[in-house]
């Protein structure tokens, strides 16, 4: 997830925005160096919890890609902030409105981050993409604070003083711009040719690597990718997008080479009011790649750490079931169809968007996630029978996976 101010219209995301009004924030935790928290991780997102005004714990994404700290406008007004300054979001999706909530206490495992301004957006769309409750996202305010280290592994975040901090392992240290708040890498897409550009690092988002529209037009990217998928149909987590998904020959950061990565090409040809995005934006960096790694993000010194897990040549795999869903309801049980890929084995079983799916194998969707659904639909050569509700009609549906890409 990536939030940018309006001056920057390079924006390719599940959820993108300007603001029209800088956000300020005033912090000073106080805690000791190094600083170890657990972390839950949902769709190659890392989730902490944090509290706010001394509330219960809330569960807050840890995103690079947010060039500000974020509430959800429904959990600012449960917990009885004011929120002020209503100003206009700009999604993929379309506009939303975003406001502002002034002198909050965040308290994150005992740091505390006193007289806080935060964005205050509605997030029921990541919500649902995520099958989960998201109450806010930890932006460039804490990243700009410490140096951090996201363990994907152990599943545990340490939070530095970067005066004292010191690196010895063995990784590759790779240097980063910070532009609008966000860090950004040389990427090299590799080929028939090798095409440079300007990547994003977004522990925000969720797949493996997203290429800007206007970056690909100009160097003709699709020319050289031997097969493509669409999304037919069906709203995205920000609203509506369009693109294409297949595969580079490798993609590389540094002397690290990432070998046939799944790509989305941005059908997304403009940015915020309909300015022309720029062509040296390459896109984003996600968390399917990111997640392989031990990854370090230090601002103080402009640069990132990427330390090799063993697992950079895994294969990396794509839905194979050829539809997305989306969870809402109570608990987030109710997993509704919210777009298909054309010529898969989703279409070719007669699903629709809007179907509910009730049941896999005789088992109630009501005892899965999200996640464990999603895990099902990625292997391979599976047959699985879904009870699927369509309007009022219970329909058993067939369907068996395959690699789409």
């Amino acid at each position: 997830m990536k939030f940018r101010n309006k001056s920057c219209a390079r924006a390719l995301s599940l959820i993108a925005f300007w603001f029209s009004a800088p956000i300020a924030f005033h912090a000073s935790p106080q805690a000791r160096s190094p600083h170890r928290i657990p972390f839950e991780i949902t769709n190659n997102l890392v989730i902490l919890q944090v509290s706010i005004n001394s509330s219960g714990p809330l569960d807050f994404i840890l995103d690079t890609g947010a060039s500000t700290t974020v509430i959800s406008d429904s959990r600012a007004k449960e917990l009885g902030l004011k929120l002020e300054g209503k100003t206009d979001a700009t999604t993929q999706g379309g506009s939303i409105e975003a406001a502002f909530v002034k002198g909050v206490s965040l308290n994150l495992s005992g740091m505390e981050f006193p007289n806080l301004t935060m964005a205050a957006i509605r997030l029921s769309g990541l919500e649902a993409g995520l099958g989960q409750k998201v109450d806010g996202i930890l932006g460039y305010e804490i990243f700009n604070r410490f140096v951090i280290e996201i363990d994907y592994a152990s599943k545990f975040v340490t939070f530095y003083e970067p005066q004292s901090y010191k690196y010895s392992g063995r990784g590759e240290v790779i240097p980063i711009r910070i532009e609008d708040n966000t860090p950004f890498v040389v990427g090299k897409i590799t080929g028939p040719k090798t095409i440079e550009g300007s990547f994003l690092i977004d522990t925000g988002a969720p797949g493996i690597l997203n290429i800007a529209g206007p970056f690909a037009a100009k160097h003709r990217l699709l020319d050289s990718v031997p097969h493509t998928i669409s999304i037919t149909s069906g709203a995205l987590l920000a609203g509506r997008s369009s693109g294409k998904i297949g595969r580079v020959e490798g993609f590389q950061i540094g002397s690290l080479v990432i070998k046939k990565p799944v790509v989305n090409f941005s059908q997304d040809t403009g940015g915020s009011e309909g300015e022309e995005a720029s062509t040296e934006y390459g896109g984003l960096i996600g968390g399917e790649i990111l997640r392989r790694f031990k990854l370090i993000i230090d601002y103080s010194r402009k640069q990132i750490i990427l330390e090799s897990r063993g697992t950079l040549s895994q294969r990396y795999e794509f839905d194979m079931s050829g539809m997305s869903l989306a969870a809402g309801g109570e608990g987030f049980k109710t997993f509704k169809v919210r777009a298909l890929v054309e010529n898969s084995p989703a279409t070719e079983a007669a699903l629709r968007v809007g179907d509910i799916i009730t049941a896999i194998d005789g088992k109630s969707t009501a005892k899965l996630t999200l996640e464990q659904i999603r895990r099902m639909f990625r292997q391979e050569r599976r047959s699985y029978c879904l009870t699927v509700k369509r309007n009022e009609l219970s329909l058993p549906i067939k369907i068996k996976t395959r690699r789409l890409i």
